[in-house]
């Protein structure tokens, strides 16, 4: 638990010693808008809710438009800029809401939604990009390289800190690349075809599932389960070897207990009918003895 606190301590201190927390109306400058060196985020002299209006003598004003459902740095109960209009985006800065770019122009760190889609989009399109468009190193681009054709590599660390207060490095290499057929080699420059499973791969990206483990293709955590069809058969017959024998038993009670009834009924016709008899012989012999008391009389 203390280790937690500390970590916890520590990630609030560092995001503060390099985070603008400068208030609306103060005074700072776009001069020193900036990437954090470890995680890349946009930073500058104002804090999360503002940003800076200009170069010189520059004020922090409240930000005009959000790019997230719930953008970073307010509470439950601040007041939460709009979000951007289809065809338009909210910049890192928070400034105002601006027009798409079209390819060739330039954008922020992987910020894909800035770049206009693609005419294709939908052949292009994935979860690696916006509509078929990529901002690779500041350039909007669409991912529709084939393979054999010269790619861009765009690749960044990541740097945290866990919980043992040692530096984690995570890096990230997109390209653009037609996902997943191919992806850019990063020695040659050139697209190729990714490899299926059970190859050998070195990055992520080289697989078509986009997941290297211990250097071969696997399929990620979160493939769904596949049945083969035998298992599929088996499971049928199972099922149904399992409803004949509970016919079959509850066949096998239903007639022991018919059997049991049965016997009960007949043991207590038996019963009846000895008993019947023992009451007619009595009343044939109190016949038979009223009959000589009255011949001796």
């Amino acid at each position: 638990m203390l280790r937690l606190r500390l970590f916890i301590t520590f990630k609030i201190m560092f995001h503060f010693a390099f985070a603008g927390t400068t208030s609306p109306g103060g005074h700072c400058s776009t001069s020193r808008n900036r990437l954090g060196s470890n995680t890349h985020k946009f930073l500058s002299d104002c804090s999360d809710q503002t940003y800076c209006s200009g170069p010189q003598n520059g004020t922090c004003l409240l930000r005009t438009c959000r790019r997230d459902e719930f953008p970073f740095g307010y509470g439950p109960e601040d007041f939460l800029p709009p979000l951007c209009p289809r065809g338009t985006f909210c910049p890192d800065e928070g400034d105002a809401c601006r027009l798409q770019v079209s390819v060739g122009g330039a954008c922020q760190m992987d910020r894909d939604e800035q770049c206009a889609p693609a005419a294709n989009w939908r052949e292009i399109s994935n979860g690696e990009n916006f509509y078929g468009s990529l901002c690779l190193r500041g350039i909007c681009m669409f991912a529709n390289v084939t393979y054999g054709e010269p790619c861009v590599i765009d690749k960044n660390t990541y740097t945290d800190i866990g919980f043992d207060g040692k530096a984690i490095g995570i890096v990230i290499v997109r390209d653009n690349c037609r996902a997943p057929q191919s992806y850019c080699n990063q020695e040659t420059q050139v697209c190729e075809r990714t490899k299926t499973l059970g190859d050998f791969c070195q990055q992520d990206q080289e697989c078509e599932l986009r997941n290297c483990v211990s250097g071969v293709c696997t399929e990620p955590p979160e493939t769904p389960f596949r049945v083969a069809p035998w298992q599929y058969v088996i499971t049928a017959f199972c099922v149904i070897g399992a409803m004949i024998s509970i016919c079959m038993l509850l066949t096998v009670i239903h007639r022991r207990h018919r059997m049991r009834r049965y016997r009960e009924i007949r043991e207590y016709y038996f019963e009846q009918l000895n008993l019947r008899k023992s009451i007619m012989a009595l009343h044939s012999a109190a016949a038979v003895s009223e009959g000589r008391e009255q011949m001796l009389i």
